[in-house]
C-alpha cells in the first residue's frame, strides 16, 4: 500500500468518524443537563417515575409524591416547568390560537388556595423551527398527560 492510498483512506474515516463522535458528544450532553435538571427539581422528596420523551421535550411525573415536570430543550435556552399537585385542583388542556403563527398549546393549572393559576407552555408555534408540522401529534401528547395528571390530582 503506497502512502496515497493510506492518506486517502484516513482522510475518509475522519469525515464517517466525526458525525458519529459529534452526535455522541451531544447527546452525553443533554443527559447530562437532563440529570441536573431531575436532581434540582427532585429536592430529595420526588422520584419522577413516570416519563416520556417526545421530540426533545420531557414530561414527567411522580405519582406518590405529586409532581409534575415538564422539560423543553429545544429552545436556545433549556425551559423547566415544575408545579406541585398537592396545591392543584385542575388540569385543563388549552389551546391559544392568536393567527396562524402565534399559537400554543399550554396546560392550564388551577390552584386550590388563593395562588394565582399557572400555565405551562407544551408547544409554542412562534419558537417552532418546523412549524405546523408536529401540531397535531403535540396535541395528542398534552390530551394524555392532561389525564394523566388529573388521575393523580
Amino acid at each position: 500500500m503506497d502512502n496515497a492510498s493510506l492518506i486517502i483512506g484516513l482522510v475518509l474515516t475522519l469525515i464517517c468518524a466525526l458525525p458519529i463522535i459529534y452526535i455522541a458528544n451531544n447527546q452525553a450532553k443533554n443527559r447530562k443537563k437532563i440529570k441536573e435538571i431531575f436532581n434540582s427539581f427532585s429536592q430529595g422528596k420526588y422520584n419522577f417515575s413516570e416519563r416520556e420523551t417526545h421530540y426533545k421535550k420531557i414530561y414527567a411525573l411522580d405519582k406518590t409524591n405529586k409532581g409534575f415536570l415538564f422539560i423543553d430543550l429545544n429552545k436556545e435556552k433549556d425551559r423547566a416547568s415544575f408545579v406541585d399537585l398537592n396545591d392543584v385542583s385542575s388540569c385543563k388542556y388549552e389551546e391559544i390560537t392568536v393567527g396562524n403563527d402565534d399559537s400554543k398549546i399550554t396546560l392550564q393549572f388551577k390552584y386550590k388556595s388563593e395562588k394565582p393559576n399557572s400555565e405551562v407552555v407544551l408547544y409554542d408555534l412562534k419558537t417552532d423551527k418546523l412549524g405546523k408540522a408536529y401540531w397535531q401529534e403535540n396535541e395528542e401528547f398534552a390530551r394524555k398527560w392532561e389525564g394523566t395528571i388529573q388521575d393523580s390530582i
